[in-house]
């Protein structure tokens, strides 16, 4: 009986999409695995596993329980962020990472459901948003954002910032705040350019406009990518047969690239279904987001919705050269348990939310 009282607060057109990206996601890193490695396909699993879990636990508490104590949630988090400096592992000169024995956590992945409910919560009880909760919330952001841009991680960061932007335009603040903002942003291009960026992330960036600069440096990621991509055609290589992945052509292919793995393998049939079952997950999102009457649900459905466009669009137009290379994974499809974990819990919160305020 237990089992179907939690079932019964289960949204499955929230739930379905998710996890069958998620299967995708451990289809491919399967195929890529399988010759040399299976623990990832095992390793993501479990994370899966772990993650439904988690789902299934948090739709059973009050979404208002955790708006409350979104504020404990924030300042664990500064915490985590900080100690990650301290305690942290790096990989590939970056310490994004907290090692804690049986387990590693991203603290960048933890920040997006923890800085989105915070904003819910800061900016529901506060609307219309006027100067002060304006700024209030900038901070509330550019603190963790901070943090995660020193690691470096540049990706998630504007992903923050992004989301932040979009929530507070809402949430009702002036188009004045938002558009000296932008003007602010845009004089402010030289200094990010040559004190924020890392030597590695302006050339990111410059490959971007011309990948033939450096085709066996720079641009190396970029043109394997297209190249997996485009030698997939309609109906793609097949399972286990991408070569550029296989032989280790393309870089980060469980991961970053996942995009144009699936595109060599499954061609423009696989990455077109993974395209077609997230939108229909934004729809499900949005749609729950306009059929509620409570403001702070409204904006938190608003919030995850944009996470989880920003971050989609970023892997998949990385991978197709229509975006410069960033360090941000495949939402549920990408090799990462705290990716994977966070992204269910933003989806948890969602479903809890909505079947507290509406029926659908």
């Amino acid at each position: 009986m237990w089992l179907l009282r939690i079932l019964r607060r289960v949204d499955f057109f929230i739930l379905l999409p998710a996890v069958l990206l998620s299967c995708l996601g451990l289809l491919m890193i399967f195929s890529i695995s399988f010759e040399d490695d299976t623990s990832f396909f095992i390793r993501q699993s479990s994370y899966l596993i772990f993650s439904l879990v988690l789902y299934l636990i948090i739709i059973n508490i009050k979404f208002k329980t955790m708006l409350q104590i979104s504020y404990l949630f924030y300042f664990f988090l500064i915490g985590f962020l900080f100690l990650t400096f301290l305690i942290g592992i790096e990989v590939r000169g970056s310490t994004r990472w907290v090692d804690l024995g049986f387990v590693t956590i991203q603290g960048s992945e933890l920040a997006k459901p923890v800085i989105t409910l915070a904003l819910a919560y800061l900016l529901a009880y506060k609307a219309p948003v006027g100067l002060k909760i304006f700024l209030i919330s900038a901070a509330v952001v550019a603190v963790p954002a901070l943090f995660i841009l020193t690691q470096p991680d540049l990706s998630n960061a504007v992903i923050l910032a992004a989301t932040w932007f979009l929530m507070v335009f809402i949430a009702g603040a002036g188009l004045h705040y938002l558009i000296a903002l932008i003007v602010l942003g845009l004089v402010s291009l030289p200094i990010i350019w040559n004190l924020v960026l890392k030597d590695y992330q302006r050339l990111r960036v410059i490959t971007f406009f011309n990948p033939n600069l450096d085709p066996q440096g720079a641009s190396y990621n970029l043109v394997q990518a297209l190249i997996a991509l485009g030698s997939g055609q309609f109906f793609g290589r097949g399972l286990g047969r991408g070569t550029q992945s296989h032989l280790d052509f393309l870089p980060e292919g469980r991961t970053d690239f996942i995009f144009a793995a699936t595109g060599e393998e499954l061609g423009f049939v696989g990455v077109g279904l993974i395209i077609v079952i997230f939108s229909l997950l934004i729809f499900r999102i949005l749609y729950l987001a306009t059929k509620s009457t409570q403001i702070e649900t409204k904006l938190f459905a608003y919030g995850v919705a944009s996470v989880l466009s920003i971050q989609f669009f970023m892997n998949a137009a990385m991978n197709m050269g229509i975006f410069p290379i960033s360090g941000v994974t495949l939402p549920f499809v990408s090799f990462g348990g705290s990716s994977l974990a966070s992204l269910f819990i933003l989806l948890s919160l969602v479903n809890s939310a909505t079947k507290s305020s509406i029926d659908v």
